[in-house]
């Protein structure tokens, strides 16, 4: 299948829509479901974020599918895609729109899960790359204005990098607008813009310069049209409105010293689990709230109003 081979208008009507979109590739569900359903788009996209040639890439398989439409209970909720790329590396991909107060933590959990996967019995040089992608709504840095960036662990002083076998990758869509004429060349650039695409319109535009993006808005068409699909879209967007509500709240009534006395017991309770071996509990802790409570008080962390 030929990569970005511009397309006639009359092959556009495969996907007869016009409009807002119901859910854009921003919900996490919806961009996972997509992903998952188009194999080759996924291909093309990992490509492009680690700049690689679409050629070099033999397989990409996602090790931790979903039964795409089920709903989900109070443990299944990560949205992150799990990959075994050219059965030699891992990569974790995740869209999150919502709020990065814990994001450089939780990213760097995710990662060194990842990383440990060595096999029992078996040699250290056997451990596979991993890397953390993560698609953001801006930088979760102040200050720190990139469109995608890499972060490597290095030494501080003479900048040598410890191991290329390990990192974090970060794309910023608030950032379309500031990027370079090389940027807006690249393979990353038409999906940064997919991405943050509202409206059929726009992406009827960005299908007529490439297949790959002609042939995951067909996959996106066709998802969006499945109810059990939307009932989920709908269910992550309501999750996400609603943590937002309630740090909109929080910031209302001036709590921000609450705020940070919170984000000091999250990391320290995910310290905590780290160190126990209980990661599992931690993935389910990011968004069970009663369950978070439940372990902040298990581990004496849990600041009283009186406090």
């Amino acid at each position: 299948m030929p990569h970005n081979q511009p397309l006639k208008n009359s092959e556009l009507s495969v996907f007869p829509a016009s409009g807002k979109l119901p859910y854009s590739l921003t919900n996490d569900y919806m961009f996972r479901a997509v992903l998952q359903e188009n194999n080759n788009g996924l291909k093309h996209l990992i490509a492009a974020l680690l700049d690689i040639p679409y050629k070099d890439i033999s397989s990409c398989v996602i090790i931790n599918p979903i039964i795409l439409g089920e709903s989900f209970g109070s443990k299944t909720v990560i949205m992150d895609i799990r990959i075994l790329l050219n059965n030699n590396r891992l990569i974790n991909l995740e869209m999150q729109m919502g709020s990065l107060a814990f994001w450089p933590n939780r990213s760097l959990l995710y990662l060194c899960r990842l990383f440990s996967n060595l096999s029992k019995g078996a040699d250290y040089d056997q451990i596979l790359p991993s890397v953390h992608i993560g698609i953001l709504p801006h930088p979760p840095f102040p200050g720190v204005d990139e469109f995608y960036s890499e972060y490597l662990m290095m030494n501080q002083k003479n900048l040598h990098v410890f191991t290329r076998n390990f990192s974090l990758r970060m794309l910023c869509l608030n950032q379309l607008e500031n990027v370079s004429e090389e940027v807006c060349s690249s393979e990353l650039y038409p999906w940064a813009k997919l991405f943050s695409a509202t409206t059929w319109e726009e992406i009827h535009m960005l299908a007529r310069n490439s297949e790959t993006i002609k042939n995951t808005a067909i996959t996106m068409y066709q998802l969006s049209a499945e109810e059990k699909i939307r009932l989920q879209c709908e269910a992550r967007e309501r999750y996400e409105h609603d943590q937002a509500s309630l740090i909109r709240e929080g910031n209302k009534q001036g709590h921000k010293k609450g705020i940070e006395q919170a984000t000091e017991q999250i990391n320290k309770l995910a310290q905590l689990l780290h160190s126990d071996g209980r990661i599992d509990d931690f993935f389910r802790s990011t968004t069970d709230h009663a369950f978070q409570q439940e372990l902040l008080k298990e581990y004496h962390l849990l600041i009283t109003d009186s406090e």
